[in-house]
């Protein structure tokens, strides 16, 4: 089977350390489309369209502001996690996910690729810092991250420098006045999805079919190899 992965850069760090790349074709995308979910979402249709002649295509993006909504792969089925974010992903499951957000809402999760090629809310504030002066800056970083009380790393497997992650998410917890906290993460959801097979929170979408918000919901599900 020939497969076809679209990744974001926060994910791939984890398919890199389990040697996915020399089995799959894989292309990722820059983290800051995260932030423009209309161009994430032409970014990801137009290399699906230029990937028909794979066997399967599959993407380590969740729901991602629906940037994933509209898409259609005409000659070859998609695969993709269920989950709301990569945080998710980082996590095993949106229920995991889900759980942990009960016990602690009031936490911010980062992972290694968030930490490598996201914005933290630390680096906005240095953005807005520099454009609009520090009174202002604390005010906005304020609004957007004022409510958190804890910073949580989700340690993922082939991470080769630990610390320097803790480092970074020490800074930013000293910075807000959080708590530091760390949780191992579990990429078998990325890793069922990588090899191709479905897992109860990925999503499969037939060849020709336009994404809607009830298979986003995950109601179309399907094995497709056998493991």
């Amino acid at each position: 089977m020939r497969i076809k992965l679209i990744g974001c850069h926060s994910t791939m760090n984890e398919v890199h350390a389990q040697g996915f790349e020399q089995e799959v074709d894989c292309e990722f995308l820059d983290f800051n489309f995260h932030a423009q979910p209309e161009k994430l979402h032409a970014k990801l249709q137009e290399i699906v369209n230029k990937s028909q002649d794979y066997d399967l295509i599959i993407m380590t993006y969740g729901r991602c502001s629906n940037s994933m909504l509209g898409l259609l792969s005409p000659q070859v089925p998609l695969l993709f996690p269920a989950t709301h974010d990569c945080i998710g992903l980082m996590l095993g499951s949106t229920a995991r996910h889900m759980e942990l957000f009960k016990e602690n809402p009031l936490t911010y999760y980062f992972s290694q690729g968030w930490l490598d090629y996201g914005r933290t809310p630390l680096a906005e504030y240095y953005e807005y810092e520099a454009q609009f002066g520090e009174k202002k800056a604390r005010k906005l970083i304020k609004m957007l991250y004022g409510r958190y009380q804890k910073a949580v790393f989700i340690k993922t497997p082939g991470i080769k420098d630990l610390e320097q992650y803790r480092k970074k998410v020490r800074e930013i917890a000293d910075f807000f006045g959080w708590d530091v906290g760390e949780i191992e993460g579990d990429t078998s959801l990325l890793t069922s999805i990588v090899k191709g097979i479905t897992a109860p929170e990925s999503i499969y979408v037939e060849a020709g079919q336009v994404i809607t918000l009830e298979i986003l919901g995950g109601s179309k599900r399907k094995r497709i190899v056998e493991e």
